[in-house]
């Protein structure tokens, strides 16, 4: 009896194994792996955001010279101030879509297409932290697009946070036609530009 219950504990030992090696390859690249993600208050407010994000913001400033309040500024908008499921889930505080490879996430978002709204599916990035985030959005700001490596150039360059936010807008970050103002008006309604030092 003693010798059946040992082969069944090790049948039952290596099917659990399989099991769990079959479900860590099935949700690889999926919203489920990478486990445990960063998690959020969800309703947090737009001070604790910001004390949240600024930080990062900041580093990233200092090596990139992008300045923090529009980092935050878009961060806040695009994420709906860390509120929206996808930066409060799944950590993409600014809708960066994902690339070959990488764990996505498959959502709606509104693009405005020739002064139309249109809702949109398309798969997301998904973070571990914000930290992530905002060094992946670093990196499309510092590298460009496939077709212009040097489309956002003038972000980095202008320190003044208006011509910054213009910059993003001429050169096509967002489909919104009044992107720039918008970021504009959060990092003066929330005093943003006091963490461009």
């Amino acid at each position: 009896m003693k010798k059946e219950t040992k082969i069944i504990s090790a049948i039952t030992i290596v099917f659990l194994v399989v099991v769990f090696t079959i479900c860590g390859l099935t949700i690889k690249n999926s919203p489920l792996s990478g486990y445990p993600r960063q998690i959020h208050d969800q309703n947090m407010t737009v001070k604790q955001f910001v004390s949240q994000v600024a930080p990062a913001a900041q580093r990233e400033q200092k090596k990139y010279g992008i300045p923090a309040s529009i980092t935050i500024a878009q961060a806040g908008l695009e994420s709906q101030w860390g509120n929206s499921r996808l930066g409060n889930k799944y950590n993409n505080l600014f809708g960066m879509k994902a690339s070959k490879g990488e764990d996505k996430v498959r959502m709606y978002t509104i693009e405005n297409i020739n002064g139309k709204q249109r809702y949109i599916p398309q798969y997301f990035a998904v973070y571990q932290t914000w930290d992530d985030s905002i060094k992946a959005h670093t990196n499309i700001i510092v590298n460009g697009t496939k077709d212009n490596h040097h489309r956002f150039d003038g972000v980095r360059t202008n320190t003044n946070y208006r011509k910054a936010a213009q910059e993003l807008q001429k050169n096509g970050y967002a489909t919104d036609p009044n992107y720039a103002n918008k970021l504009i008006y959060a990092i003066q309604k929330f005093g943003l530009e006091r963490y461009d030092k």
